[in-house]
């Protein structure tokens, strides 16, 4: 949330846009796209703001995971976040941006091919998805000079075939093998309901399946 050496403290503007959440900066009264993480009206008009990776994930996972989280308590006017959000998940996509072109990963084959190797232009991806947590997650398959094929073992873990290593489909770290304490780098993804990332990037293409 830093701009031009300033850092801004964003707030819920009250406005929609495209059916969408539209943001405010308290700083200078500029309104803000989140979906874009860019501001569409106001004195900084046009500036972008950097995206970070972050995960959309339950909290039973999450705590497994990370059981020295601090949590953030805050009241809340609407339910709890769980699987059942996803009942429909022909509604859904892990949208991203790869040099400046936008992609989707529908989450309906997500969730039929929970472990999704692919290639776009001379970039080697993977996708996974994991149940329990209901989080999509986006890596590079390459370490180094090798690119790396993977295949789902069980519901959290999967095989890489070049290396016969097995890694944890929630953070992309080999946890046995010749791999072992190696990670996949992570990219920025975000999870949006289909018709919203196609009102905002009319452009972007479905990663084949």
């Amino acid at each position: 949330r830093t701009v031009d050496d300033r850092v801004l403290s964003f707030q819920v503007s009250g406005k929609l846009w495209m059916r969408s959440l539209v943001m405010g900066d308290v700083e200078t009264g500029s309104e803000w796209s989140h979906l874009l993480g860019r501001a569409m009206a106001g004195p900084l008009k046009g500036k972008t703001l950097e995206p970070v990776i972050t995960d959309m994930v339950t909290w039973a996972v999450w705590r497994d995971e990370h059981p020295d989280t601090t949590v953030l308590d805050m009241s809340r006017t609407r339910d709890n976040y769980t699987r059942e959000f996803y009942r429909d998940p022909a509604r859904f996509v892990f949208g991203f941006d790869l040099d400046g072109k936008a992609w989707a990963l529908p989450l309906a084959k997500m969730v039929d091919h929970p472990i999704h190797s692919f290639r776009i232009g001379d970039q080697s991806l993977l996708a996974t998805f994991d149940s329990q947590g209901a989080v999509t997650h986006l890596f590079h398959r390459r370490l180094g000079e090798q690119v790396l094929e993977f295949s789902r073992i069980d519901d959290e873990t999967m095989r890489d075939m070049q290396t016969g290593s097995h890694w944890t489909i929630k953070s992309g770290q080999a946890i046995s093998g010749p791999m072992k304490g190696k990670s996949l780098k992570q990219r920025v993804g975000i999870m949006s309901f289909r018709k919203a990332w196609q009102n905002f990037f009319p452009d972007s293409q479905d990663v084949d399946f």
